[in-house]
């Protein structure tokens, strides 16, 4: 299997793949691909857990890109401007990601929900669902804007808007905190809610908001539409 990356501030990811390879990435997120590779929809951890996924926001499946007889490509990119970040992972180490800025990961690579707190979940990133990633293989994310990478050593505490948060090591402890200050949460636009990391690994955060360029883009689009009237 080879892997590129093309492009600069709205990078795709395209597969070559030999004979008998596979890759898997989230739903509704393929370019092109050659007729020879054949697509499946794949169920992760059942039922009850696609249910899950669902109702967090999350696609409830999973479709898996695999060279049948031939060799092929399958190219596939994020819905925002960003970046493609390559994580390798090795025999057992495991990888914790948002599940908008997963996109591909090799079928070595095992899939499975992150528990999140019920309080975490339905407020920390308006919708804040974690996955996570057991190697041995390569993970890729879409990073939203810029990748910025945060390197903690145990010395230090950061913290983040959860709508920030594009992946990181399972070796940190994080947890989902009311801001002090309530006054700059309502009326600076911080949010009320920030992830806390501590620990020793990487993590990695988004310089844009999906979220916040979401709610953006409707903002707007509802004053052009206000001002026709």
């Amino acid at each position: 299997m080879n892997i590129t990356i093309i492009g600069d501030d709205m990078q795709s990811l395209k597969a070559d793949l030999g004979p008998g390879e596979s890759i898997y990435t989230d739903s509704g997120k393929l370019i092109s691909k050659d007729a020879s590779i054949s697509m499946t929809p794949r169920v992760v951890g059942g039922i009850i857990n696609m249910l899950e996924r669902k109702a967090t926001g999350a696609t409830g499946m999973l479709t898996v890109f695999k060279a049948e007889g031939n060799p092929g490509h399958v190219q596939v990119g994020g819905i925002f401007p960003g970046k493609i970040l390559q994580i390798s992972l090795e025999k057992g180490q495991k990888y914790v990601a948002e599940h908008y800025a997963f996109l591909a990961a090799e079928s070595t690579v095992d899939f499975t929900m992150h528990p999140v707190k019920i309080g975490s979940a339905l407020f920390g990133g308006a919708g804040l669902v974690l996955q996570e990633f057991t190697g041995p293989g390569k993970l890729f994310l879409h990073v939203e804007g810029d990748i910025v990478t945060h390197e903690l050593d145990g010395s230090r505490v950061i913290e983040v808007d959860p709508g920030h948060i594009a992946g990181f090591d399972s070796t940190l402890d994080y947890n989902i905190r009311l801001v002090d200050n309530v006054r700059s949460a309502l009326f600076g636009g911080v949010g009320i809610f920030l992830a806390s990391f501590k620990g020793k690994g990487q993590l990695v955060t988004h310089t844009v908001s999906r979220l916040k360029l979401s709610a953006e883009i409707y903002n707007e689009g509802e004053a052009q539409e206000k001002s026709k009237g």
